[in-house]
């Protein structure tokens, strides 16, 4: 499923821990169309929490880790979500007159890139232009539905970012209206305090079968804390992950 959208928002990067002898053997046997890096030493794979292989990781065009699991599970209404505001083509196979605006991009200027996609050819131009709107819409929708849905810690970090992002667009005033709505809400702040502490129970060292249940015994009594917010559905989360950790674990 996922290579039916390949070239149509999704680009798929294959990861390994192998050598490179025997994947370009096993790319050039399969006839594997897409990106592959190497793992040395399974640094990613341990950010990422990978137990088994095969394992994917879908991240969406905002750059937020949307989904983990077997790639054979990743159902099609996850995938076309996270395509939500992407890039059609990858911008290494944009025009050499479009450098401007991938340089713009690549620092998270969209004043700059629409300004300079305006300065392209009527057809080019007209379709980057569009393109870079789309990105700006995703974006602040995406910042909304995390303000809507209680989820304040992605809505603050959300809009700190945007307020640069967005700088000199109108737009921008979206962001600096949810900013000053949590800053002024108690309540939220209290969430955002709780969404921290989970955030440092998942970036802990939990590998080890006892850090696990650990981890997952604090992450209870964050949740006991805060029963009712989204740091109650971010918790019960977070334990969903780290009993599949425990489970893998033990089966090792």
């Amino acid at each position: 499923m996922q290579e039916k959208y390949q070239g149509k928002g999704l680009t798929i990067l294959a990861v390994t821990s192998e050598g490179a002898s025997d994947t370009e053997k096993w790319v050039e046997s399969k006839g594997a169309k897409y990106a592959y890096a190497y793992d040395k030493g399974g640094k990613l794979s341990r950010h990422f929490g990978v137990r088994g292989i095969p394992s994917a990781v879908l991240i969406d065009a905002a750059g937020t880790v949307v989904w983990k699991g077997h790639p054979g599970s990743l159902e099609e209404g996850t995938l076309t979500a996270a395509l939500q505001g992407a890039l059609p083509k990858p911008l290494w196979e944009w025009s050499a007159a479009a450098k401007g605006v991938k340089s713009a991009l690549l620092k998270r200027s969209f004043k700059s890139a629409l300004d300079q996609a305006g300065k392209l050819k009527e057809g080019e131009g007209a379709e980057i232009v569009g393109v870079i709107q789309g990105m700006v819409k995703s974006k602040v929708s995406g910042l909304r539905a995390s303000f809507e849905k209680g989820d304040y810690l992605a809505a603050q970090t959300a809009s700190l970012d945007l307020q640069k992002e967005l700088a000199g667009l109108p737009e921008v005033e979206e962001a600096g209206k949810v900013l000053a709505s949590i800053a002024a809400d108690k309540k939220a702040q209290a969430v955002i305090k709780g969404q921290q502490k989970l955030a440092k129970i998942r970036a802990g060292d939990n590998t080890k079968r006892k850090e696990i249940v650990g981890a997952i015994e604090a992450v209870r009594k964050v949740r006991q804390d805060y029963l009712g917010t989204f740091v109650e559905t971010e918790a019960d989360q977070l334990i969903g992950q780290l009993d599949e950790l425990a489970k893998a674990d033990k089966e090792e």
